[in-house]
Order: structure tokens, then C-alpha cells, then sequence
């Protein structure tokens, strides 16, 4: 059995727009209510994210001074305008249904030997996204080239490629 040549050149491996969208997408048609309360929970997914692929607001930024005093002040939650977003791709996300993750008390299951999580940073006040390179965190036992199709066929397949 021969494996299929990947449909795109090394050139077209930046997915971080594709992944841009998605984030945005789903911020957008987020749950009003857990706006209005100005205090989004970690886990938050109740924004729209394409089928196959799960998205969760992940937190807050640090917020970070320095006091009267000149002592270094942090809350690990404290800056609003900075938000953090994981988008989960599993193996088989063009096809299926996201499986759920198993969960803790305090956080989900990541599936590196099954899945991919990219972090994206949005910040409220610029109006801009960094998407932090999967490659860079070791989030995923996956083949870097499966994944970097795999996100390119659900866009496609979704009508979401960029131009």
C-alpha cells in the first residue's frame, strides 16, 4: 500500500491563517452570557469551531507590575485583554466527530499520540491572533506533514482556504 503524495508544497505549510480563522470564528459565536460575565472559564467551548475539530478558551494572560515598593507583582489571570485559545485536531478530524477528551478535576487529557494542540493568543485591544507553532511544543506524536494536510483538507473541505 503506497502512501498519497501530500496536495501541498512546503511553501503552503503555514497554517496559522487557517487556524486564525477558526479562532476568530469561533470567539465570535461564543455564549453571550460568559462574555457578559467578563470572567470566561478555561474549557469554555461554546463557540462554533468546524466539525472534527474542538476549540476551547484556555485562559487569561499574566498581568504583571511592579508594586509601590518596586516588588514584582504577578496574577496568573489578570490581564482580560490577552486570551488563550487551544484548538485540537484529532487524527481523525476530516472524517469524524471530535471524541471527547477524558477529564480531571482541574484540566482535559491531551492526546499527543492522537491528536495535535495549537495555542492561539488573541489580544481584545489590538485585534490580532499569534498562533503559536505546534512544532515548537512537543503537543503531538503525529507526523508534522499528516498534520500540516490534515488542517489544509478540513479547511478545504470547509470552504475556508485561504486565498
Amino acid at each position: 500500500m503506497t502512501t498519497p503524495m501530500p496536495i501541498y508544497t512546503d511553501d503552503d505549510r503555514d497554517y496559522s491563517e487557517v487556524v486564525e480563522t477558526w479562532v476568530r470564528t469561533f470567539i465570535s459565536t461564543m455564549d453571550e452570557e460568559a462574555w457578559d460575565d467578563e470572567d470566561l472559564q478555561p474549557g469554555d467551548e461554546s463557540g462554533e469551531a468546524p466539525f472534527g475539530v474542538k476549540i476551547i478558551f484556555d485562559g487569561y494572560g499574566i498581568k504583571e507590575w511592579e508594586d509601590e515598593d518596586g516588588n514584582y507583582q504577578c496574577d496568573e489571570q489578570g490581564n482580560k485583554n490577552a486570551m488563550s485559545f487551544a484548538v485540537f485536531v484529532h487524527k481523525n478530524s476530516l472524517t469524524e466527530e471530535f471524541e471527547p477528551h477524558d477529564l480531571t478535576p482541574w484540566c482535559l487529557i491531551h492526546r499527543p499520540k492522537e491528536e495535535v494542540c495549537i495555542y492561539a493568543w488573541y489580544d481584545v485591544e489590538e485585534d490580532t491572533m499569534d498562533i503559536i507553532p505546534f512544532e515548537d511544543n512537543n503537543s503531538t506524536e503525529l507526523d508534522h506533514d499528516f498534520i500540516y494536510d490534515l488542517i489544509f483538507k478540513i479547511a478545504e473541505r470547509d470552504g475556508t482556504l485561504p486565498q
